[in-house]
């Protein structure tokens, strides 16, 4: 294996800001499977924003200045070997509700830690937060990515998660429907990655076609839980965080199970009911 022989942390992707407008947000809420009996995030007459519209940045091209010709989170700008590499978990931070009139957000991507998987590679970790321009956190996006060429000798290990899914029956579980072209749709909010919209890309990497974005899974997790937990009132809502376990595939049926474990907070997985794999694995929604 490679050794990672610089310290890269405290590296940063650089100052930017990240423009939306209440259709960006309807835009969005479309793109992670808002259906028509959920009109309030898609009618700007009482629209309101999904929170995870704050993962957008982090996978984001389009509404970025400096302008991306491509997603760039920090660690895509390092020059490492990507052989093995994936973003394998996400955790996101709601400070303040998003501005449903839009806004002109300011946020620097900085790698914060770098962990050894011993002899499994390494994992960056880094963390985009925005602020509105009254220098008021808005959110918060901690991003982890593996390198599966890399060791890190002398780094701490990976730190294990202590979300437990209960040994009992969820306490609610929320059927949905992956659209044929929702990746399409999911891409016209800045996630252009060619594998999500490419077939020959799709096909070299090892899938029959265009993948889902692993955000977009994320989306379609909140939205869901949202119904369960506390709905049509995302302004409860505070963090969402969950591993990613396996790519989805347009036209796909999913489930979110999920189990209450105080007030407040709930577990949960997000599941291809199709093939029974987990998409979303270790989940932890919480809100007020």
């Amino acid at each position: 294996m490679k050794q990672l022989e610089r310290d890269i942390i405290g590296m940063s992707g650089g100052k930017c800001t990240f423009t939306y407008t209440w259709r960006d947000l309807a835009i969005y809420a479309v793109g992670i499977g808002a259906k028509e009996d959920e009109l309030v995030y898609q009618y700007e007459n009482g629209l309101k924003p999904f929170p995870s519209f704050g993962l957008v940045p982090y996978w984001g091209t389009f509404n970025i200045n400096p302008p991306r010709p491509i997603p760039m989170p920090v660690n895509k700008t390092l020059n490492l070997d990507d052989k093995g590499s994936f973003h394998m978990a996400h955790k996101l931070v709601v400070h303040k509700p998003l501005d449903v009139n839009g806004a002109v957000l300011t946020f620097e991507d900085v790698i914060t830690d770098v962990y050894d998987r011993n002899g499994k590679g390494i994992v960056i970790r880094s963390d985009l937060t925005a602020y509105d321009e009254n220098g008021e956190k808005v959110f918060t996006n901690i991003g982890d990515t593996i390198y599966g060429a890399y060791e890190a000798p002398g780094k701490p290990a990976f730190p294990k998660g202590d979300v437990e899914i209960p040994d009992r029956a969820p306490d609610f579980v929320k059927a949905d429907f992956v659209a044929e072209n929702q990746h399409l749709l999911y891409r016209l909010s800045g996630d252009t990655n060619t594998i999500h919209v490419d077939a020959e890309v799709a096909k070299k990497e090892g899938f029959p076609k265009p993948i889902m974005q692993g955000l977009c899974s994320f989306g379609y997790a909140c939205r869901l839980a949202i119904q369960g937990l506390f709905p049509d009132a995302p302004e409860r809502f505070k963090s969402i965080e969950a591993q990613l376990r396996n790519p989805l595939l347009p036209g796909t049926n999913v489930e979110l199970v999920a189990w209450k474990v105080e007030d407040g907070k709930a577990v949960f997985r997000l599941v291809n009911t199709d093939k029974g794999a987990i998409i979303l694995e270790k989940g932890l929604i919480e809100w007020n």
